[in-house]
C-alpha cells in the first residue's frame, strides 16, 4: 500500500485557540471506502512534497491554507497511522503533528487549490472548552484528550502515537 507522509499543524493563537478547517471530500473514505455523510473538522496540513522535511511542509501548508507567514514552529508532538481510501485506492496515512504559534488570526484563502475550495467549507479558531463541548466530528478523534497537555506547555521529548 502506498504511504502518504503528511504533516498536520496544531496552529495556536495568543489566546490558545486551535485553528481547524471544516471539510468533506466525497472521494475520501475509510479503509472500506465508506465516506462520512457529514462534514468534519481537522487540523491544517497536507502531504509532504519530495525532499521536504516536517518543518518545510508545515510552513508551506500554513501559508497555503491560511495566508499566515509569521508563525513560530515547534517540534513534532504526535503521530498517527491509519488507512484511508482516496479516489478508490487505499493509502497508508502517516501523519506527524507539529505545534505552531502565531500572533495573527486573520485568515485568507488566496493560496487554496481548486480541490481545497471544493472540499473545505470553513476555518475556525476553537477554544479548548469549545472543543470539549462540541458534538461535531473532529479528527484526530483523540485531539481533545491530548491537547490540554500541549496548552500547559508539556511538550513531549519525542512524538508519540495517538488514536487517529
Amino acid at each position: 500500500m502506498l504511504p502518504r507522509k503528511t504533516v498536520r499543524v496544531l496552529l495556536l493563537d495568543p489566546a490558545d485557540r486551535l485553528l481547524l478547517v471544516r471539510m468533506h471530500d466525497p472521494n475520501v473514505g475509510d479503509a472500506s471506502g465508506k465516506v462520512l455523510r457529514e462534514a468534519y473538522w481537522v487540523t491544517i496540513g497536507g502531504e509532504s512534497e519530495p525532499g521536504e522535511d516536517f518543518a518545510a511542509t508545515a510552513i508551506r501548508e500554513i501559508g497555503e491554507e491560511t495566508g499566515l507567514t509569521d508563525v513560530w514552529l515547534g517540534p513534532p508532538v504526535w503521530t498517527t497511522e491509519h488507512v484511508l481510501c482516496i479516489h478508490g485506492k487505499n493509502r497508508l496515512m502517516q501523519e506527524t503533528f507539529l505545534v505552531a504559534r502565531t500572533d495573527a488570526t486573520g485568515l485568507n484563502r488566496d493560496g487554496w487549490t481548486d480541490l481545497e475550495r471544493e472540499v473545505i467549507h470553513d476555518m475556525r479558531w476553537w477554544t479548548l472548552a469549545e472543543l470539549q463541548a462540541t458534538s461535531e466530528t473532529i479528527f484526530p478523534a483523540s485531539l481533545v484528550q491530548h491537547l490540554p497537555d500541549l496548552l500547559r506547555g508539556l511538550i513531549p521529548a519525542s512524538p508519540f502515537a495517538i488514536a487517529p
